[in-house]
C-alpha cells in the first residue's frame, strides 16, 4: 500500500512539474512580451484564436479554482458556525469578492499574497504535522527521506517561496 502512495504522488507531482514545464517554454518561445499570465501571452503568438482560447481558458481555471476553495471554505464554516450551506457559502465567498471589488490591488498581486499565505502555513503546520505523524508505529510513507534534514528543507524551500511571492518583480 505504502508503495503505491508513493508511486501516485510522485507521478502526481511528476505530471504536474512536466505541465508547467510545457506552458512556461511554449509561453516563453512563442510570446514576444512578457504578460502576467502565460496562458495570454502564449496565444497571443500562436494567433487570434488562440487568445480566445486562452483567455477562455484562463477565466475557466480561476473560476474553477475559486469556487471550489471557496466550497471547502463554506464547508469548514458550516461545520464551526452550524449555519445552512448557503449562508456558509456567502460567508466564505464575500469578503473576498469584496476585496476584488474595491480595486485594492489586481488579481495577480491577491494571488501572489495568497500563495506566501499559504506556504507560511504549509511551512508551520503541515510539516510539523508530518513530524509528530511519522514518529507513529509502522513505516514512513517517504522511508529514507522522512529524516529531519529533509524537513527542515522543505521549510527552507517553503519560506522561500513565501518571500519569492511577495517581492515585486
Amino acid at each position: 500500500m505504502g508503495k503505491k502512495v508513493r508511486k501516485a504522488v510522485f507521478l502526481g507531482l511528476l505530471n504536474n512539474f512536466i505541465l508547467i514545464t510545457v506552458i512556461t517554454v511554449c509561453a516563453l518561445l512563442s510570446s514576444t512580451q512578457v504578460t502576467e499570465v502565460a496562458m495570454i501571452g502564449w496565444s497571443k503568438g500562436i494567433g487570434s484564436w488562440a487568445e480566445m482560447v486562452g483567455s477562455l481558458f484562463t477565466i475557466l481555471a480561476m473560476l474553477t479554482t475559486y469556487w471550489s476553495i471557496s466550497l471547502a471554505l463554506a464547508d469548514i464554516v458550516e461545520e464551526q458556525l452550524k449555519l445552512s450551506r448557503r449562508l456558509c457559502w456567502v460567508i466564505a465567498t464575500l469578503p473576498s469578492l469584496a476585496l476584488t471589488f474595491a480595486g485594492l490591488g489586481g488579481f495577480m498581486e491577491f494571488m501572489r499574497l495568497a500563495g506566501g499565505l499559504i506556504a507560511i502555513l504549509i511551512a508551520l503546520l503541515v510539516v510539523p504535522a508530518f513530524r509528530k505523524a511519522s514518529r507513529e508505529p509502522g513505516n514512513s510513507l517517504l522511508g529514507r527521506w522522512s529524516g529531519g534534514w529533509m524537513q527542515i528543507l522543505i521549510i527552507i524551500a517553503y519560506v522561500l517561496m513565501a518571500v519569492g511571492n511577495v517581492v515585486k518583480i
